[in-house]
Formats: C-alpha cells, structure tokens, sequence
C-alpha cells in the first residue's frame, strides 16, 4: 500500500512546518494533527526532534494508529528502538521518496513486514546512508538523465585519512563523517555507503567547481573535530576525489568512479586532508588542496 497521509508530531512552530513542507515534497499529505489525540487515518507520523518523551509519545501513536508508520526526525543519532525508523534532519527530499516507497513495497502499513532498519542490507547500520547495492539504480538513472537533459552533475568519494588508533573508533569516525556531509549537502544531493570505510556523494545540477566547495566544507568540519577514545585524542582528516560530468560529453557513472577514485588515492598520496578533482579538459587529476586546518575542537 502506498503512504499517502501522514502527520508530524512536532511542538515547535517553525521545526513542524520545514518537517511538513519536506514531506510534501516527498509527495505526502500532511494531516491536521498535532497531537497523538488528533490521530486517526493517517499512514505516517513523524516525531519531532523537539517532542518531549518521544518513546512514551510513539506508544500513544501506536495506540490511536496502530497500523501507522513512526518515523523519528533526528539530526544526531541513528537508532530510536521506540520508532519504526529514524529520519535523518535536515530532510532530504530525495532520499525520503526512495525510502518511502521502500516502505510502501514492505507493506508496512498493511501490517505484513515491519518498515526496514539499519543494518538489514538497505541502509548502512553507522552513517544511516542507504548502501550502494541498494541504491545504485538510483544513481545510474540520475547519471543518464543528466547526460540526456544537458545539466552538470559531479560525484564526490570520501574516506579517512590513515590515522593510528582508528581501527577502535571506526563507527564514532563514520557516525561524525556522516553528521558533516549532512550539513554540508542540499536535499537534493545523494550520500551513499559505497563500501565499508567510503562514502559516495552525487550532486545532480552541480558543475565542479560547485563539488569543490562542498568537499572542501567537509574535509574543513572533519578536520576541526577531535574524538576521545580511551586514553587517545584522535584528530582525524579525510581525503577527497572529485570528477564531474559536463553537458554534451559521453560518460557514465563507472567513468565517474574511476576518476573519483584516482583522485581519492593521489589525495590520500599526497598527505590526505585534501581534495583531488579530474578535469577532463587536460586529462589530467589537478589538486585542490583544502583551507590550512583550523585548530581542532571538541564535538
């Protein structure tokens, strides 16, 4: 069964219309209700980030729509077991709808499969971005509509910079790489789990110097970060490859990871905490080397 109705559960003013207005976007209607109370046919419900005793306010959802979706809206965290799933904030359009129907193909709302989680193949258990075996048609179609209809489109490949002591904080590194590229991109850019220890980013309507901005902020907010672990203070950095594919040139998305990829591995060559872009007017993979490093502070 197709969401159709849902209802955002949300005391604050402001935080409940950008929640409304995304789910609108994502092709939903958004009911009257505000309360558990006020709950009636509706298929969805997101809880606010700002409701207070968010795990005894699901249990009221649940009673008055058993049959409903709860979704908790958070910006830091990726796990809520008193909600069917979490919703990353700030939402992003795009990865809404594909979750939506991702859902809606469950039967969730008819009661016949629960609404995935983490870690059940679809999306990565640590950064919350769908995984690239689940997502890759995905990007494939965005790559040929953008080849078809003459826009830019650029893709970014991340990963950390080698770093003595990570090995124990793989998940804390990921989780606050993930909480950097959230704030950094628009909702309708595409963050992806390509693999274990890479994140895969595609910016539809995005030429490269636009890519460059982005991954820049990133490697910048990575790098003021410090992580406590055990005895050790880690100062991590990530390294970037960058490639863009331009109006009236033939390419496809292998062609796109490829030259991400070497510019990934010259970056990390280089010393890391730097970016790496393939310009295809020289052929050649030319450095962009990231802002000199703020001093590091606390999360």
């Amino acid at each position: 069964m197709k969401l159709k109705l849902a209802a955002v559960l949300e005391p604050n003013p402001a935080r409940w219309k950008a929640l409304a207005a995304a789910l609108k976007k994502a092709g939903l209607t958004v009911s009257k209700a505000t309360v558990a109370d006020e709950l009636g046919r509706e298929q969805l419900v997101v809880l606010g980030a700002s409701a207070r005793s968010p795990s005894r306010l699901a249990r009221a959802v649940r009673e008055k729509a058993p049959d409903a979706l709860v979704l908790a809206a958070q910006a830091k965290g990726f796990k809520a077991p008193f909600a069917d799933a979490v919703l990353p904030l700030p939402v992003s359009v795009n990865d809404l709808k594909v979750r939506l129907a991702e859902w809606s193909s469950r039967g969730r709302v008819e009661g016949s499969a629960p609404a995935p989680r983490a870690g059940d193949g679809i999306l990565d258990p640590t950064t919350n971005f769908y995984t690239f075996a689940h997502f890759k048609e995905v990007l494939f179609v965005e790559v040929k509509r953008a080849r078809r209809y003459g826009f830019p489109l650029a893709l970014a490949l991340l990963a950390f910079d080698p770093l003595k002591g990570m090995e124990k904080a793989g998940a804390q590194l990921m989780g606050g790489l993930a909480l950097a590229i959230r704030r950094s991109l628009r909702d309708t850019d595409f963050p992806v789990q390509y693999s274990a220890d890479r994140v895969l980013l595609l910016m539809p309507h995005t030429d490269l110097a636009g890519t460059l901005i982005v991954a820049r902020r990133i490697c910048e907010r990575v790098s003021r970060a410090t992580l406590q672990v055990g005895d050790d203070v880690l100062q991590p950095t990530i390294s970037v490859g960058v490639a863009a594919g331009e109006p009236g040139r033939e390419y496809g998305f292998s062609d796109l990871v490829r030259q991400a990829q070497d510019g990934l591995t010259q970056a990390t060559a280089r010393g890391g905490n730097r970016v790496e872009f393939y310009d295809t007017t020289t052929d050649h993979l030319l450095d962009a080397p990231t802002p000199p490093a703020i001093p590091p502070l606390s999360r």
